[in-house]
């Protein structure tokens, strides 16, 4: 499977306005209801990768170890499941890429090498 470079803040950008402000929400980043998209997509982006523990600390236990799995899995490799509404919360933040496959019914799910490592050190202590 080829894989194309992203970032979270691409992720950011292929969402309407509204998601972006269910996001920021969730992370409980303040964010007025008037911003603009590229400076909600600023925020939102700083704050993920400025308070990595506070997002981590957000996600419930089932959730975090699926952030864990993806951690462990290394750079540049996809994890591939049945759909799960476990994931739901990683799609909804952005903090996963899906690729359903039609033949095998599943999706491969992809995390950013950024964010991988920004959650590595929390999620596998040295």
């Amino acid at each position: 499977m080829s894989i194309t470079s992203f970032t979270y803040r691409s992720n950011l950008n292929l969402v309407y306005k509204g998601a972006l402000s269910r996001i920021a929400a969730f992370l409980g980043v303040p964010v007025s209801k008037s911003a603009g998209k590229p400076a909600m997509i600023e925020k939102i982006d700083s704050y993920v990768k400025s308070n990595p523990i506070e997002v981590l600390e957000k996600l419930c236990v089932k959730v975090l170890e699926l952030v864990r799995e993806f951690v462990k899995a290394g750079p540049d490799t996809p994890v591939v499941k049945a759909p799960c509404r476990t994931y739901d919360t990683l799609k909804m933040l952005l903090l996963v890429c899906v690729c359903y496959d039609k033949k095998t019914r599943k999706e491969n799910l992809l995390i950013a090498d950024e964010l991988r490592g920004l959650f590595a050190p929390t999620l596998i202590p040295s």
